[in-house]
């Protein structure tokens, strides 16, 4: 979840906030050598670059996925609670009704 402060040309202050979901991206797509004596080599590192890059510190294997943004003025956003960026929400939809909670 993501917050942005903005204003509309009549000078009314709105929050916006992105929810995103987040999604694993698939593994490396790796194409076929062109010599066919390289192939049982890069099936042996194929394993290995793919635990690698799932190793790493910072998420090169998730994706954020936009699900839902709204424009809330700052009472709304009170309404909502304790919820800041980066945190995981709830988001129910009912009959035409959104519902937003802290997870």
């Amino acid at each position: 979840m993501s917050k942005q402060l903005v204003a509309d040309p009549t000078g009314t202050r709105y929050v916006k906030i992105d929810v995103v979901e987040e999604k694993d991206i698939p593994g490396p797509l790796v194409m076929a050598p062109p010599d066919e004596q390289s192939v049982p080599v890069a099936r042996e590192i194929m394993p290995l670059v793919s635990q690698i890059i799932k190793s790493l510190p910072f998420s090169l294997n998730k994706i954020a996925v936009p699900r839902l943004t709204v424009w809330l003025t700052d009472e709304e956003v009170e309404s909502l609670g304790d919820i800041d960026v980066g945190d995981s929400v709830d988001i129910e939809i009912d009959q035409g009704v959104i519902k937003i909670r802290p997870s």
